[in-house]
């Protein structure tokens, strides 16, 4: 395939990238969803978490849906149904109708993540996975770079439901690059189910057998809200308590921000080539890499005692740097929880992180606005990040 298959992973991070686009546009246009249509923070943690919720159902049924069907219909299909959910998010005349937008955007996005693991798993070797993962996953970095800019200045011109339509309609041209680039003779074999590779009549039966699938779950149920937090609520959290503007001074903050992901999620791979080319075992790479990752992610306990909004934003970069390259690293050890049914494993991982986040985003909600502080749910994100480095030890340690 030669470098054809990089390719093929540079749609995968375009399509990643609209993935956090079209989830993102809500969050970022908060603040002035919040002053027109009267939404507090508790009904904005209901909106954040409603999609979660069906966004994790929908994975369960995804994953092994993608395990037996034709990856490029299914998925490219799937992209276009999340931009079409998404735009039609400017339709909303209040909280009842943004809540069912979401919910629709939740169950289209469920196949990305199955679906990209299952490529990236079946078009790379084991040694290359890490960086495909790192480099589609860079997508959602990559949505959160461009979301607040791209989104504010829409909004600032048109209003804010504009902002979703042009969002939304950007899938429809991913999707034609796909449909050309994909066809490509070389392909032809990645995207039918092989009828070589095992398949158990239940795979979730035979995957939660396992001990390192539990592992992996505890890591996917403690990082994905990390995650969930710094691209849901930070716009507000500079609104709120930096007394910020929802306008362009708040969408560079935020590109700062977000950069710090972006370098984390390609570091990851990078970083653990590296040490392996330099006589380390890959065992001992990739926890050295992710137990310095958690250093950096357990500083968001401080974030909120900073008192200088420069310094406060350039921590922040630094813990979704931290935050990059673990997410990174718990798609690599996803992959491995079920080699013949990647798709599957990787919904049941997904779907369980995500409930954990869709579960957090509304506590964040119920918290801050009992609260009137972030000091909590940032001070969580860094024991959760402590506490994910020890099960990630232990699922090492199990799949060897």
């Amino acid at each position: 395939m030669g470098r054809s298959r990089w390719g093929l992973c540079f749609l995968l991070f375009l399509a990643t990238t609209l993935n956090y686009l079209d989830r993102q546009t809500l969050g970022i246009l908060a603040p002035l969803l919040q002053k027109e249509l009267a939404i507090d923070n508790r009904d904005l943690g209901w909106l954040f978490s409603v999609f979660y919720y069906t966004y994790t159902f929908a994975q369960f049924a995804a994953g092994p849906l993608l395990d037996r069907s034709n990856l490029r219909w299914v998925y490219g299909l799937a992209v276009l149904l999340w931009s079409a959910a998404g735009a039609a998010t400017a339709l909303a005349s209040g909280f009842v109708g943004l809540l069912g937008f979401r919910l629709l955007l939740g169950v289209a996005e469920s196949a990305n993540w199955p679906a990209a693991m299952r490529i990236v798993a079946r078009l790379l070797p084991p040694h290359e996975r890490p960086m495909g993962n790192g480099l589609f996953t860079s997508g959602t970095s990559a949505g959160a770079l461009i979301a607040p800019a791209l989104i504010l200045a829409i909004a600032g011109s048109y209003g804010w439901r504009w902002g979703f339509v042009v969002v939304g309609s950007f899938g429809l041209v991913w999707f034609v690059l796909w449909a050309w680039y994909s066809r490509r003779p070389e392909f032809a074999g990645l995207w039918r189910a092989s009828d070589q590779e095992p398949k158990p009549r239940i795979a979730y039966v035979e995957i939660v057998r396992t001990s390192i699938f539990w592992r992996v779950l505890l890591v996917s149920i403690l990082v994905n809200p990390c995650l969930y937090f710094n691209v849901n609520w930070l716009p507000a959290y500079f609104v709120q308590q930096r007394g910020m503007a929802a306008g362009g001074g708040l969408g560079w903050v935020l590109t700062s921000i977000y950069l710090g992901l972006d370098l984390g999620y390609l570091s990851c791979g990078a970083a653990v080539m590296l040490l392996v080319r330099r006589g380390w075992t890959a065992a001992s790479a990739r926890r050295a890499v992710f137990l310095s990752a958690t250093v950096l992610l357990a500083a968001s306990a401080t974030a909120p005692h900073v008192a200088d909004l420069r310094a406060a934003a350039g921590l922040l970069a630094v813990v979704n740097f931290g935050i990059g390259i673990w997410i990174a690293m718990h798609l690599t050890m996803a992959q491995e929880v079920s080699p013949s049914n990647v798709s599957t494993a990787a919904g049941l991982l997904g779907g369980s992180g995500s409930l954990a986040g869709a579960l957090a985003m509304w506590a964040v909600g119920a918290v801050t606005q009992s609260t009137g502080s972030f000091v909590i749910p940032m001070t969580a994100v860094s024991i959760a990040a402590v506490a994910a480095a020890g099960a990630a030890i232990s699922a090492q340690r199990c799949s060897r």
